[in-house]
């Protein structure tokens, strides 16, 4: 194995956790509402029930082969050719996935933060980060995630009971007017966008220790990330409406703007945008770190590490050249990206797991014939 130390189960749910709400908790109120108006919040409950069940099909994919990471088991499934083409289709997934999240932080720091500072100063930093997260190992990833998610639940939870004052029932009214389709577009949006892209996780999943609780903790994490972004989701609805949540691409970070207590608790934006930065830089190393460890067992190497610089090169330069402005990510992106993330986490990982049964299948009767024959 390329990797000799393992997370701990907490470890792994907190990791899971993070990287379910990492972009998401910025991006994801006006993501949703984009289709489901002023009824998106209906949509995200809906939608954590297609979460669980995605989350279910990465945990039956991985019980194929419990020791093998994602780009593996394509191999060990559909044969070396077939399965090594769809293993470099989901590298290239990752290299693309962890690009977009750098410049989401670049184009968001330089727009909402750091005005006159060059984006490519912003990503430079962030790059760096992930290139060291990457060099010192899956076991001081997991430790750092540990000490930083309070920090991350509690700005949240500040964040959400400081706007209680501001919400207003009416904007979320009246309910059921949106059309069915919109409707069932939105929950299906609102499952796949934080719950496919942890399709990341079943590269880590053969390095967590052994547990009684393994399987349970993962979907824990993985409802209470859901509840979190249904929460920002209510919240912006109810102080902003449907039309300023659609068309404000930051608008978790508008609406810490708006926190104001007796003229006493007020600009505390920049509590969000480091809880923000904090589970994004950790969505972001994973992405990252599970790009160089299927790319070294791709190709048979005898370790990753030395694949960590020509990444963050390649990332840096990727991150750059993937967008002009924030503009197009937001319209030549986000929405299309939405099919992609319907692929790689729910099309291709039940075609593998129904060509695994198949498999078993004929593997079971070829045995029964041969024991016949005897």
């Amino acid at each position: 194995m390329l990797i000799k130390e393992k997370l701990t189960v907490r470890q792994f749910a907190v990791l899971t956790f993070l990287c379910l709400i990492g972009d998401m908790m910025l991006i994801y109120p006006t993501l949703i509402t984009y289709s489901g108006r002023q009824n998106a919040w209906i949509c995200t409950i809906i939608s954590q029930f297609i979460g669980m069940a995605i989350l279910w099909i990465f945990y039956k994919l991985h019980q194929t082969y419990p020791g093998l990471t994602l780009i593996e088991i394509c191999s060990k499934i559909l044969g070396k050719w077939i399965g090594g083409i769809l293993a470099a289709a989901y590298l290239f997934y990752f290299l693309i996935g962890s690009a977009i999240c750098i410049r989401e932080v670049g184009d968001f720091m330089t727009t909402q933060i750091y005005l006159r500072t060059p984006i490519r100063a912003i990503i430079l930093l962030f790059v760096i980060a992930l290139g060291w997260s990457a060099l010192k190992g899956l076991g001081t990833f997991g430790r750092s995630a540990e000490i930083l998610v309070p920090f991350v639940i509690l700005s949240l939870s500040i964040f959400i009971l400081c706007l209680l004052p501001q919400m207003e029932i009416s904007n979320i009214q009246p309910f059921f007017d949106t059309s069915l389709f919109s409707f069932i577009s939105a929950s299906i949006r609102g499952a796949t966008a934080p719950y496919g892209e942890l399709i990341i996780i079943t590269m880590i999943y053969p390095y967590v220790n052994h547990g009684t609780h393994k399987r349970r903790d993962m979907f824990l994490a993985g409802l209470l990330g859901g509840v979190i972004l249904t929460f920002i989701l209510l919240t912006s609805l109810l102080v902003l409406g449907a039309e300023l949540t659609q068309h404000n691409i930051y608008v978790t970070y508008i609406l810490a703007q708006k926190i104001n207590i007796g003229g006493f608790l007020q600009r505390i934006e920049a509590l969000s945008a480091i809880a923000w930065l904090v589970s994004t830089y950790f969505k972001t190393s994973l992405y990252t770190f599970g790009f160089i460890l299927g790319l070294a067992q791709l190709f048979r190497l005898k370790s990753y590490q030395p694949l960590i610089l020509p990444t963050t090169i390649l990332l840096f330069g990727m991150a750059i050249v993937l967008a002009p402005d924030v503009l197009f990510y937001t319209l030549g992106i986000m929405y299309p990206w939405f099919y992609w993330d319907i692929t790689v986490s729910i099309v291709i990982p039940s075609c593998l797991l129904l060509v695994y049964l198949i498999k078993g299948r004929f593997k079971q009767r070829n045995n029964a014939n041969t024991l016949s024959q005897k």
